[in-house]
């Protein structure tokens, strides 16, 4: 017996008027839960929100990794009250997490990094030679190992957000309804990509930066459906995350970063880095994609493994 697909959960309620108006609904509670909590946060901290915006303490930091309890709220409600249907059915149709499939997308992202890491090295065949950023110390080690824990379930909350918004509802919603992949994947990316548009801040860059984008989430929506859970984009998300808490960009969500390095968003060297992420992904993808094809011929399955 063939398993059920991972947009399965979504019917029978999926007229496109539910998902328009499901998408609105979860993301009006998520920015008054935001508004909120960032409220509370800056007067326990004896600040301003606008002050707060760049998280550059771990108790700003903590405060903007709790916003995104509104985005499962406001998941919560919208699955609840529109669709008649649970929270969990948005894991996939075994209403759980496949921690396996977790384990290997963490490893896989840990792998992208370090190769990420290594094609830096070869920057100086391509472009003119410049100061290598500098990896400063922000904090005591012993400080953050304390933070170590609560910082990890700080940014779980926050992938399993955005993966069961944009892997879990849109996606199931949309290939539900609609078999082409534009519209559950490539259109859904580009949307979110154009977002995050911001020429102001990365100069040329921000085409990359919204290319990239763009790219990772037509490549998790593709995992997503072949594995029928959502485990593995969950997965690869986290180990992409984490490396926050231990190394980032100065002024950039850097509150658990045990060692921050400043960078010229705007430099070519930004533009190599950007670039040989994207790069290193997608063959990832490609070698997981051939690998699966022929050990797994069979998609989009809830035991898919």
């Amino acid at each position: 017996m063939t398993a059920s697909p991972f947009w399965s959960p979504a019917y029978p309620r999926i007229q496109l008027w539910r998902t328009i108006l499901g998408i609105v609904l979860i993301h009006v509670v998520f920015f008054a839960a935001t508004f909120a909590i960032f409220i509370a946060g800056a007067n326990m901290l004896g600040t301003t929100p606008a002050d707060m915006l760049g998280a550059t303490t771990p108790a700003e930091a903590a405060v903007f990794f709790l916003t995104f309890l509104g985005y499962h709220l406001g998941l919560w409600l919208t699955v609840r009250v529109l669709h008649r249907r649970g929270f969990r059915s948005l894991f996939g149709p075994a209403l759980r997490v496949n921690w396996r499939h977790f384990r290997r997308g963490l490893l896989i992202a840990i792998g992208i990094s370090i190769a990420a890491i290594l094609l830096q090295f070869l920057q100086p065949l391509f472009l003119s030679p410049t100061t290598a950023p500098t990896a400063e110390q922000s904090m005591p080690f012993a400080t953050w190992a304390l933070l170590v824990v609560p910082a990890l379930t700080l940014v779980l909350v926050q992938i399993f957000a955005e993966e069961l918004v944009f892997r879990g509802y849109v996606l199931q919603q949309l290939r539900a309804r609609f078999q082409s992949i534009w519209i559950w994947a490539i259109l859904p990316s580009l949307a979110f990509g154009v977002l995050h548009f911001d020429p102001a801040t990365y100069g040329i860059n921000a085409i990359f930066y919204v290319t990239h984008t763009m790219v990772i989430g037509i490549l998790l929506a593709i995992v997503t459906l072949r594995t029928g859970n959502i485990g593995a984009a969950a997965g690869l998300h986290f180990g992409n995350n984490a490396m926050l808490i231990f190394s980032g960009t100065r002024g950039t969500l850097d509150g658990f970063s045990l060692f921050l390095t400043e960078i010229d968003l705007t430099s070519a060297q930004m533009t190599w880095s950007i670039l040989s992420q994207t790069s290193v992904v997608l063959a990832a993808f490609a070698l997981w994609w051939g690998i699966t094809r022929r050990n797994q011929p069979i998609a989009n399955t809830a035991q898919a493994d």
